[in-house]
C-alpha cells in the first residue's frame, strides 16, 4: 500500500508539471442592435425580415426589433432613465435630445458609400445622393442631419378612376380647375370631396401648398419659424380663403364630423369623388378597399402665378434616429444603410405597398393603383413639409384649430380675421419661446374668483370637519370605556401593507407632481437639468393661458349641465320602479346594463352611432321624418329630416352630443343607488301619509328625497368628480386630438406633456385639478351632509 501510494503520488506530480492543452476560444458575444420602432402604417413584416437578412450578412450582430403601437410610451421611459437603445422610428419631438448630445449627426455617414448604388463608373454613390429631394430634412439644421428616412409620405389628392372615367373629368392642376371639377361632380349628383373632419389638421395640407406656392420656400419657412407678420401676411390669408371655399362648397355633408378611417371608406364606397391624404391611404384601407376599385391621384393643387416650382409635393417621413449614448451606435447605422439600400427599400414598398425615400426603390416595386403617385414623385424637384430646427411643437395645435376655424367658420371670421387671431397666438407662442420667464397678463378677475372659491371651499371643509368632528367625540365618550383597543402591533399588520402600495404607488408620486410644478423640464433630458421655476407655470396657466380658461370651463359645464339630465331621470327612474310599476324588475337590468360595458368600448360604440354617414342616430332622425311626413305633419317631418347627415362629433357640437352618451351611461349607475336607498325607507311613512291625504308627489319631496339625502349627495358628489376628472370619452371622441375649444384639463394635461413636452406646466395643471377636485367633492358633501337623515 506504501508503494502505490508513493507512486501515485509521483505520477500526479509529473501530470502537473506538463504543460495543459490550449483551451478553444469562446466566440466573441454578438453585436446587439436595440430598436424599438412603431407599428403603424409602414407595418411590421419588412422590419422583421429586414432584420434576419441582415443577421445573415453580419452574423456577428444581432438586431433586437420589437414593435408596438403605443412604443412611444416605453421610449421616453427609456429615455428618463438614460438607459439609451440604438434606433428608433417613433414620431416625436427629439430636439431637445438633440440639444443635449444624445442623438448621432449622421453627415460623416451620408458622405461615406451607400450600400448598393454606384454610377455610371461602377463607383458607389454617396449614401446622401440615394435620397429623393427634402427626405433628410425632416431632422435638419445648418446643414447638419439627425435622422435617416424610409417611408415617403407624399402627400396628394386621391380620385375613383373609373368615376372620372364615366364622366369625363379631367384632373386639375390648379385651385380654379379644381373648383371647376367639383362643380362638375356636383351636377352629376356626387359628393365632390371626402374629408376626415374631426381630424382639422387635415386641411393643413390644402393651406400648406397655397401658402408654399403663393410665399416660395422662404416665405413658406418664415412662416413656420413664427417670422412676425407671416401668418397674417395675403399668402396666408389667399390660402385659408381657398382652403374655406373648398370645404363650404365642395366637402361632402356630415365630412366635418368623420374621423379619418370613415371618410376614407366613403370614398372607396364611391360616396365623394376625391380625398386628399397621404401616401398611407391604400395601406391604412387594405381590407376595406371593393374589389375593382381604380385609384388615382394628383398633386396638390398649384396656384397660378405662384413662387415656387409647381412639381414640389408636401411630404412627412418617418426617420429613424440614432442615439449616441447607446451601446452600438456605429453598427445600428450600418444596418440602417443596409435597410435603404434600393434592394431592400424595394421590398419595403413592395411589402407595405408604401413609396420610399430612396431613389428608384418605388419604380416596379409599388401597386398599379400607385402608379401616378410614383410619377408624381419621381417628378417631384422639391419638396416641403419639414421644418429645419424643429419650429415650434406648440404650433401643431395652434394650426389645427386654425384650419377648424377655415373650413367650419364657427364665429363667423372672415379669412383675414382668422389670420389675424392665429398671427396673435404664434406671437404669444414665439414669446414663450424667447422669454420663458415673462408671463403676460390676459386674465385678472378669472384667477382671482378660482382662488377665492377654492380658498372658501377649503375653509367651510374645515370648518364643517372640525365642527363634526367634535360632535362626534362628545357621542363617543360614552361609549369610549366599553371599546376594546387595537395594539398597535395589530395596526401596522392590518394598515401597514395597504398604507406602504399606496405610498409608494400614490403618495410619492403625487408629492413629485407638486415638486415638478415648480420646475421646467422636457420629460426627455436628464431630471437634473431641470432649472427651479417656482409659481411660474401656475402663473402662466392662471394669469396667461387661454386655453386653460377654456379647458376648466369645459369641466364647469360637464359637472353642472351633465347632473341636470341625469340626477333627475334616476331619481324619476327608481321612484317609478320602487313603487312597483310593471316591468320594473326587467327594467332595473336594462337600464344598468350600460355600467357592464367599460368606458372605452362605450365611447367606441357611440362614435359608429353618431356616424354622420348611416349612423343608427341619424338614420332614425330620418325614418321619424319620413314618418311624421307620411303622417302629414310635413313641417316635423322636415325638421327631423334636417338631421340627416349631422355631423355631431364636430368641435362645436361635441358638447352638446356627450348629453346622450352621459344620460345613457350614467342614468342605470345612479338609478341604482337611489334605489337601494328608497326601498331601505320604512313603508309606513307612505302609508301614514297617505291616510293623511299627501298625494304621490307630496309623499316623493317629503319623504323619500330627505330619508336618502346622503345618498343622492354621494351621487352628486361622484358626477361632480366625474366632470372634473373628464378625460377618456373627450379623448376618443376627438381621436385623441381634441381642438383648443373641446379640451377638458385632464386632455390638456396629456397634451402639453406628451405632445408639448412641458411637464413643469403638465404638473401644474394636475395640481390644479387636484386642488379643484379635492376642494370641490369635500365641500360639496360637507354642504349636502344632513344630520339624522332629517330634512
Amino acid at each position: 500500500m506504501k508503494r502505490l501510494l508513493s507512486r501515485v503520488i509521483s505520477l500526479a506530480a509529473v501530470l502537473a508539471m506538463l504543460p495543459a492543452p490550449a483551451a478553444a476560444a469562446a466566440p466573441p458575444p454578438p453585436i446587439v442592435i436595440e430598436a424599438p420602432l412603431f407599428q403603424g402604417g409602414s407595418g411590421s413584416a419588412f422590419y422583421l425580415r429586414a432584420a434576419r437578412e441582415y443577421e445573415k450578412l453580419r452574423p456577428d450582430v444581432k438586431v433586437d426589433l420589437y414593435l408596438d403601437p403605443r412604443i412611444q410610451d416605453k421610449v421616453q421611459v427609456r429615455f428618463l432613465e438614460g438607459t439609451f437603445f440604438e434606433t428608433t422610428n417613433v414620431g416625436m419631438n427629439y430636439w431637445p435630445l438633440i440639444r443635449n448630445g444624445d442623438v448621432v449627426q449622421v453627415d460623416k455617414y451620408l458622405d461615406g458609400p451607400s450600400w448598393d448604388t454606384v454610377d455610371a463608373d461602377g463607383k458607389p454613390v454617396k449614401w446622401r445622393d440615394t435620397f429623393l429631394p427634402g427626405s433628410l430634412d425632416t431632422y435638419a439644421e445648418d446643414g447638419r442631419h439627425y435622422g435617416i428616412p424610409l417611408a415617403y409620405y407624399a402627400t396628394v389628392v386621391w380620385y375613383n378612376k373609373r368615376m372620372f372615367r364615366e364622366h369625363g373629368w379631367q384632373t386639375p392642376g390648379t385651385w380654379d380647375e379644381l373648383f371647376a371639377l367639383c362643380e362638375q361632380a356636383k351636377r352629376a349628383g356626387v359628393a365632390p370631396m371626402a374629408f376626415q373632419g374631426r381630424f382639422p389638421y387635415y386641411a393643413t395640407y390644402l393651406y400648406d401648398s397655397v401658402h408654399y406656392h403663393l410665399a416660395g420656400p422662404n416665405g413658406f419657412l418664415a412662416r413656420q419659424n413664427l417670422a412676425p407678420g407671416s401668418i397674417a401676411a395675403a399668402e396666408s390669408v389667399r390660402a385659408i380663403e381657398l382652403t374655406r371655399t373648398l370645404a363650404e362648397r365642395y366637402f361632402q355633408p356630415g365630412a366635418l364630423g368623420m374621423s379619418h378611417t370613415e371618410s376614407q371608406l366613403q370614398f372607396f364606397l364611391g360616396n365623394a369623388a376625391m380625398i386628399p391624404c397621404g401616401a398611407w391611404l391604400k395601406s391604412e384601407m387594405l381590407g376595406k378597399i371593393p374589389q375593382g376599385f381604380e385609384l388615382g391621384c394628383f398633386n396638390l393643387p398649384i396656384v397660378a402665378g405662384g413662387k415656387a416650382d409647381p412639381s414640389a409635393v408636401r411630404i412627412s417621413a418617418e426617420p429613424f434616429i440614432v442615439f449616441s449614448k447607446s451601446k452600438h451606435p456605429e453598427a445600428c447605422v450600418d444596418f440602417l444603410r443596409f435597410i435603404t439600400s434600393r434592394q431592400m427599400a424595394g421590398l419595403f414598398a413592395r411589402m407595405q405597398d408604401v413609396p420610399t425615400c430612396v431613389r428608384g426603390a418605388n419604380e416596379g416595386n409599388l401597386s398599379k393603383d400607385l402608379d401616378d403617385l410614383v410619377k408624381i414623385v419621381s417628378a417631384a424637384k422639391a419638396s416641403y413639409g419639414a421644418v429645419p430646427g424643429g419650429g415650434y411643437s406648440e404650433m401643431l395645435q395652434v394650426y389645427a384649430d386654425m384650419m377648424y376655424d377655415a373650413i367650419a367658420n364657427p364665429a363667423r371670421l372672415t379669412p383675414q380675421q382668422v389670420a389675424d387671431k392665429y398671427e396673435r397666438r404664434g406671437e404669444a407662442v414665439r414669446t414663450l419661446r424667447l422669454y420663458p420667464e415673462k408671463v403676460r397678463v390676459n386674465h385678472r378677475i378669472k384667477p382671482a374668483v378660482l382662488l377665492g372659491l377654492l380658498a372658501l371651499g377649503l375653509g367651510y371643509w374645515l370648518y364643517q370637519t372640525v365642527k363634526s368632528l367634535a360632535r362626534q367625540r362628545r357621542r363617543a365618550m360614552i361609549f369610549e370605556a366599553s371599546l376594546p383597543r387595537m395594539r398597535p402591533s395589530n395596526v401596522l399588520l392590518f394598515v401597514g401593507p395597504a398604507l406602504l402600495l399606496y405610498s409608494t404607488f400614490v403618495i410619492v408620486p403625487s408629492v413629485r407632481s407638486f415638486s415638478w410644478s415648480l420646475h421646467e423640464w422636457n420629460g426627455l433630458t436628464s431630471m437634473s437639468a431641470m432649472p427651479f421655476r417656482g409659481l411660474m407655470n401656475f402663473k402662466r396657466l392662471l394669469l396667461e393661458s387661454d386655453a386653460f380658461w377654456i379647458a376648466l370651463k369645459n369641466n364647469l359645464w360637464l359637472m353642472f349641465v351633465v347632473p341636470l339630465f341625469v340626477v333627475p331621470l334616476s331619481m324619476f327612474l327608481a321612484a317609478c320602479i320602487s313603487r312597483g310599476v310593471w316591468g320594473g324588475r326587467v327594467f332595473r337590468v336594462v337600464f344598468f346594463f350600460p355600467n357592464l360595458v367599460g368606458g372605452i368600448a362605450a365611447s367606441l360604440l357611440w362614435l359608429h352611432l353618431y356616424n354622420p354617414r348611416g349612423g343608427v342616430v341619424n338614420v332614425g332622425l330620418a325614418q321619424i321624418g319620413k314618418g311624421l311626413t307620411w303622417l302629414g305633419w310635413t313641417a316635423g317631418g322636415a325638421w327631423f329630416a334636417s338631421w340627416q347627415n349631422f355631423a355631431w362629433l364636430e368641435p362645436q357640437h361635441l358638447y352638446w352630443a356627450l348629453i346622450p352618451i352621459s344620460i345613457w351611461g350614467a342614468v342605470g349607475f345612479n338609478m341604482v343607488l337611489y334605489l337601494a336607498a328608497m326601498e331601505g325607507v320604512d313603508e309606513s311613512y307612505y302609508e301614514a301619509a297617505t291616510l293623511d291625504g299627501a298625494g304621490k308627489w307630496r309623499q316623493f319631496w317629503t319623504i323619500t328625497v330627505p330619508l336618502i339625502w346622503d345618498v343622492l349627495a354621494i351621487s352628486i358628489v361622484f358626477l361632480v368628480i366625474g366632470g372634473m376628472k373628464a378625460f377618456d370619452v373627450i379623448w376618443l371622441l376627438t381621436n385623441q386630438r381634441p381642438q383648443t375649444d373641446n379640451h377638458v384639463i385632464a386632455t390638456r394635461m396629456v397634451q402639453t406633456m406628451f405632445t408639448e413636452f412641458r411637464v413643469g406646466e403638465a404638473a401644474a395643471l394636475a395640481v390644479l385639478l387636484f386642488l379643484m377636485v379635492f376642494v370641490g367633492s369635500a365641500a360639496t358633501l360637507r354642504g349636502m351632509r344632513r344630520e339624522g337623515g332629517q330634512a
